[in-house]
Formats: C-alpha cells, sequence, structure tokens
C-alpha cells in the first residue's frame, strides 16, 4: 500500500513540474512569462498551428541545430513518464484504448490551456510529439508489467 501511495504522490509532483516547466515554460522569471503574454496577445501574433507535420518538418531538416533538435525532444521526453505513471495511478486506464483517450485528452487541455491562456501556443505538432513520448512511456510501462 505504501508504494502505490508513494507512485501517487510522483505522479503528482510530475504532473505539477509538467505544468510548471513545459506548459507554462516558468524559468524564474515573472518579467519573461508577462513579456510572453503580452507579446502573444498583441492583435498581429498567431499563437497556433492546425497544420500537422510543419513544424516537425522544418526540425527535422535542422535536427543537427540545437532548436530544432531541443524542440522535438523537448515535446517527446516530458510525457515519457505520464506514459508509465498514469496506468500505474489509475487502475481503470487498463487498455490502450483507455490508455489513448486519456493522453490524447490532457494533451488537448495543456495545448488547449497555452492558447487561451496565451502563455504559448496551440500547435498540433506539439500534440504529435507529446503523444509519441506518452507512447514511449506506456510501452515502458507495458515491457515493465511483462516482466
Amino acid at each position: 500500500m505504501k508504494s502505490k501511495k508513494m507512485i501517487q504522490i510522483v505522479w503528482w509532483v510530475y504532473i505539477c513540474l509538467l505544468f510548471v516547466i513545459v506548459v507554462v515554460k516558468f524559468n524564474g522569471s515573472f518579467e519573461e512569462l508577462e513579456n510572453r503574454i503580452v507579446m502573444f496577445s498583441s492583435e498581429e501574433a498567431r499563437n497556433y498551428n492546425l497544420i500537422p507535420l510543419r513544424s516537425i518538418k522544418i526540425q527535422l531538416t535542422h535536427i543537427n541545430e540545437w532548436w530544432a533538435l531541443k524542440n522535438i525532444l523537448g515535446n517527446i521526453i516530458p510525457f515519457m513518464p505520464f506514459g508509465f505513471l498514469l496506468p500505474m495511478v489509475y487502475n481503470k486506464i487498463n487498455s490502450f484504448f483507455k490508455f489513448f483517450v486519456s493522453s490524447i485528452l490532457f494533451i488537448l487541455f495543456v495545448e488547449i490551456f497555452q492558447l487561451f491562456t496565451k502563455i504559448g501556443s496551440f500547435d498540433v505538432d506539439d500534440i504529435i510529439l507529446n503523444f509519441i513520448g506518452s507512447m514511449c512511456g506506456y510501452l515502458v510501462f507495458l515491457l515493465a508489467k511483462s516482466l
């Protein structure tokens, strides 16, 4: 029972860190956060991408450059624990379909939050990369479960 409680604590610490670091992209500077919100609030600013693979194609062509690799891995790696921890914390998520729906809904929430708060941008490519990350974590979970 103690291990289940510990996993739940790890889950909620992870969700909080994911929100602060990845979703809000808070780096310790409230001024930088405010500037980002103001920038996305201007009428000329577009804070969404609805065309699948638009930014991923550009990043893959520049994969040897730090900014491209950082964006791709920065959207995959943070969601790997999500895929691993989600079915551990919520026993009812016991099938691929339930995992798929839960992951997509959570990732959509993150992207819609960024769109409406103007803290970031809604990017369908982020949804794709975040889901790849959660799937990698889920595959690790399935592998660990089968051992």
